[in-house]
């Protein structure tokens, strides 16, 4: 399966306009002060001076990894509603992350100049965070995804996935038993089948709910429990996953600059933190929230093709069987 990123697209955007060579000073300069001379714990000691307690803990999990403030209520609630996976950084995050800076940056700066910035800016992140085996996998297989657009080349979608595999396999046989290995090819490649060149108002909430139905067998395997309520909260809290980190890492480099506008921003994701831990809370403490079950092979298989399926009869998706990035095939 391929994915057309055509040339003409990017060139247009290339740096000819304009001060497009002053964007890419500022960029590769931002990139450079950012990597020199801030580190994470400065980061997260930002986040706990302006945020309350539980909103600052949340927000270090999920934007920094760091999970010495979780309380054992908040950990049994996100399991119990199907978003533990949320409260530390894993490939999904990384997944989500990539893709929505570039995607929402590209209408400003040129698709081009986004995909540089993302590549720098993700590089930066994943040395706060720590290149762990799932982040750095994440990233390889964006790099990848974006890497073709910038030469105007088709993405292969298996190809790609092969690569990978054999990379990380070649690197350590070991990742072949952990589960976080196979989360971030699925959420990898939900994110890649649901790419839309046009946003809509809906997009992020259908690319949420997406991810999370490809995620969902694997996460029951793995805990042996199927939350009914996954669906639902991963619908209504997913897409602020991107919206939170970008928020956290800019209020924690401009609090160390600039602390009042620091401030700002953080509150500014206060209301997000909140609506997350409400929201969480209130599914995960429903008494039929989860149910243990035992979810064998047939089942995997079974869900997977149903997801399959419907990629390929619902319309949105034409661009998979065409093989043309984010440009529906004409109908006759």
């Amino acid at each position: 399966m391929t994915f057309s990123c055509e040339k003409p697209s990017l060139s247009r955007e290339g740096g000819r306009r304009p001060g497009g060579f002053v964007i890419w000073i500022l960029i590769f300069l931002i990139c450079f002060l950012i990597y020199k001379f801030i580190d994470k714990d400065s980061l997260i000691g930002v986040i706990f001076k302006n945020l309350p307690p539980r909103e600052a803990a949340l927000m270090a999990g999920m934007v920094f990894g760091d999970q010495n403030n979780f309380d054992k209520n908040m950990i049994s609630s996100f399991r119990d509603s199907g978003v533990i996976h949320i409260m530390v950084v894993s490939g999904t995050n990384i997944i989500l992350v990539f893709r929505g800076l570039v995607e929402r940056l590209a209408s400003w700066v040129g698709r081009k100049k986004a995909i540089i910035f993302g590549f720098g800016m993700i590089l930066i992140y994943m040395n706060w965070v720590g290149f762990e085996i799932p982040a750095v996998r994440a990233f390889l297989l964006m790099s990848l995804f974006y890497w073709a657009q910038l030469l105007g080349r088709k993405f292969d979608l298996g190809r790609a996935i092969i690569l990978i595999i054999l990379i990380m396999v070649l690197a350590d046989y070991r990742v072949l038993f952990s589960a976080s290995f196979y989360l971030s090819f699925v959420a990898f490649g939900a994110v890649v089948l649901n790419f839309q060149k046009e946003r809509k108002w809906w997009s992020d909430l259908w690319n949420s709910f997406w991810v999370s139905l490809w995620l969902l067998p694997i996460l029951v395997m793995l805990f042996g429990k199927m939350s009914l309520v996954a669906p639902i909260t991963n619908f209504f809290i997913l897409f602020l996953i991107e919206i939170i980190t970008i928020l956290g890492i800019l209020g924690g480099v401009l609090g160390l600059i600039v602390p009042v506008l620091g401030k700002i921003i953080l509150w500014l994701s206060f209301p997000l933190l909140k609506y997350i831990l409400l929201i969480v809370e209130g599914l995960g403490s429903l008494s039929w929230a989860s149910v243990e079950i035992k979810f064998n092979w047939i089942w995997l298989i079974g869900w997977y093709l149903l997801l399959i399926y419907f990629l390929f009869k619902n319309s949105r998706h034409e661009f998979f069987m065409s093989g043309e990035c984010g440009r529906p095939r004409s109908r006759p």
